[in-house]
């Protein structure tokens, strides 16, 4: 009994709470409340915590990784677009289609973002076996696309389909280290030691 109750506990604790797999389209209430803990990058602070300028390059040794994510595209780097009045966001612009790539330092069980216009959002497995994609296409700032999965997602991918793209934050909730599992698990065994102590 003791071990079902510590099980079902950590289950709620790292899992989504509906089904295999969860897309969101501006519904970014809905995500959290399927999601779990998040982390936020909402790209006004550079990688080194300095606040952020337009124009800033990202590069393999210049990147958010300290805060769990590495970002990348298939052409030119990213950059760190806008200014401190409208606020930044990440951008990338090529002479051809192109992309942001989200690799995540640890797996999460749900990605988004944050964008102006439109995008697609694309969740991938370990083996970077394609789990879900999500899209959404209306004018104005501020549109939201996630994916909630009970598979765990190691990189995401953001695309317009033309020769840019841009995403003002990213959104993730990582999967809990075996350390923090293994403490979540002792805090149910506690929790039920109590309980059983009290009823005696």
């Amino acid at each position: 009994m003791k071990k079902l109750i510590v099980s079902a506990l950590c289950f709620l604790f790292i899992a989504p709470a509906l089904g295999d797999v969860q897309t969101f389209e501006n519904d970014f209430d809905g995500f959290m409340q399927e999601a779990g803990p998040l982390s936020i990058i909402d790209f006004e602070t550079l990688p080194d915590g300095q606040p952020s300028m337009g124009g800033e390059e990202l590069t393999d040794d210049f990147n958010y990784d300290a805060q769990g994510v590495h970002f990348s595209a298939p052409f030119p780097y990213p950059f760190i677009a806008g200014n401190p009045v409208t606020g930044f966001e990440l951008a990338v612009s090529a002479s051809q289609d192109t992309w942001i790539i989200a690799e995540l330092i640890a797996p999460a069980y749900a990605v988004g973002g944050f964008f102006a216009g439109a995008t697609e959002l694309c969740a991938f497995d370990q083996l970077g076996s394609e789990i879900a994609c999500v899209s959404f296409n209306q004018s104005g700032e501020g549109n939201f696309v996630g994916i909630v999965a009970t598979d765990p997602i190691y990189s995401a991918v953001f695309s317009e389909g033309a020769h840019s793209e841009r995403i003002e934050s990213f959104i993730f909730s990582p999967v809990p280290e075996p350390a923090t599992l293994a403490l979540l698990a002792s805090a149910a065994a506690l929790m039920v030691g109590r309980r059983r102590r009290a009823a005696i």
